[in-house]
């Protein structure tokens, strides 16, 4: 499946989420067949929560958008609603310095209005 750790790293330096999955579907099969080792599952696993979670805030965003609730967003994660509107508010915060945009920022800030 890989042609060892160089194309790992090509993987895991791609954007897609897709990629850094395949890798950790090669550790999980059959260990006589497994083209990935366990430091490498590790840091494909890592990766991928990464991307996952950086991704989360854009899903959250989209859901508030589209009406759903804070509880309701907290539901779907397996979290309180107020971890769910704390984490979002926590990344909004961390987006605004890393590239401040005014008008980003007020539309992320914008589904914060609460509900809670």
């Amino acid at each position: 499946m890989t042609d060892g750790p160089e194309a790992i790293q090509r993987d895991l330096d791609k954007p897609d989420i897709h990629d850094p999955l395949k890798l950790w579907e090669d550790f999980t099969a059959d260990e006589a067949t497994r083209e990935v080792s366990a430091l490498e599952a590790l840091r494909v696993n890592a990766r991928a929560v990464e991307r996952l979670t950086a991704r989360r805030w854009y899903v959250m965003k989209a859901a508030r958008e589209a009406g759903a609730t804070w509880s309701q967003i907290g539901q779907a994660l397996g979290v309180t609603r107020q971890a769910a509107y704390d984490f979002y508010r926590r990344k909004t915060e961390e987006q605004e310095k890393c590239a401040p945009d005014p008008t980003d920022s007020a539309a992320a800030r914008a589904v914060l209005e609460s509900d809670l």
